[in-house]
């Protein structure tokens, strides 16, 4: 931990990371986020308001990075500014490690966070809705808060112990492995999401109807990676609203067809 700068102001720094993006703006990016986060650390380091003047404006440069993993940029660069207050390392030092680690971090949080952690997390707690019905809602955010928190804390911290040694410390994490086996999960809980509603629409009284949902599933499953995400959830859509109004006009009598074929399958 930094010596020269009291624990206290370390945590305001942590807590005000959470605002990175407060202050976002299309010149700079997270640029204000960034030194309001600092600025704690800044007034320990830099008594003289001349000196601490200056070094808020290092960081008015354009910075951008996932704001998840930023925290270890912004603990780094704290273990930066302590050694240019003392002399020995250049100005513009810590400058150069946030433009250095900005987009790798960036491209690596936005993989595991947003397309790993999130949808797992998401699609676990979808499992638990029949359980515990809205409930589900805080298996949701105590799963993924429980990741997000940890590591926003051990990477700032991370970064204001080991400086640039962060980035090797980062590598001895697996982000990208856990990120895969994230994206395994979540397609795990996929499959026995679409399982278990299957079941429980058509239940074992009516087995054509579930085999021709289970078809139904895997053929979009097949069709998937030749059909843009977009565009298969358009005709997931379409599919259901159509089945749905077919449903409804069976149940009223307006379609002959539809009743003789709904018959037919139970």
């Amino acid at each position: 931990m930094s010596a020269a700068i009291p624990r206290a102001a370390l945590l305001r720094v942590f807590f005000r990371s959470f605002f990175l993006q407060a202050g976002w703006n299309p010149e700079g990016m997270q640029n204000l986020g960034f030194c309001y986060a600092i600025t704690p650390a800044l007034t320990a380091l830099y008594p003289d308001e001349t000196e601490r003047r200056r070094a808020l404006e290092r960081h008015l440069d354009f910075f951008n990075c996932h704001p998840y993993l930023a925290a270890a940029i912004l603990g780094a660069t704290i273990f930066q500014e302590e050694r240019v207050a003392r002399g020995e390392l250049a100005p513009d030092a810590p400058a150069q490690l946030k433009r250095a680690l900005g987009p790798p971090l960036a491209a690596l949080g936005d993989g595991f966070f947003w397309l790993g952690l999130r949808p797992a997390c998401a699609l676990l707690a979808a499992l638990s809705v029949p359980a515990l019905g809205m409930w589900s809602l805080l298996v949701f955010l105590g799963l993924y808060n429980s990741v997000h928190l940890a590591a926003r804390a051990a990477l700032f911290f991370g970064g204001v112990r080991r400086g640039p040694g962060v980035v090797e410390w980062i590598k001895q994490l697996r982000i990208a492995s856990a990120t895969s086996a994230l994206k395994i999960t979540a397609s795990l809980a996929a499959g026995a999401i679409a399982g278990t509603a299957v079941l429980a629409a058509f239940g074992p009284r009516h087995p054509l109807r579930a085999l021709l949902a289970a078809a139904s599933i895997g053929a979009a499953t097949l069709l998937s990676p030749r059909l843009r995400p977009l565009l298969l959830l358009y005709l997931a859509l379409l599919s259901g609203f159509v089945f749905s109004l077919l449903r409804a006009l069976a149940a009223s009598g307006g379609v002959s067809w539809w009743v003789d074929l709904t018959q037919r399958l139970v």
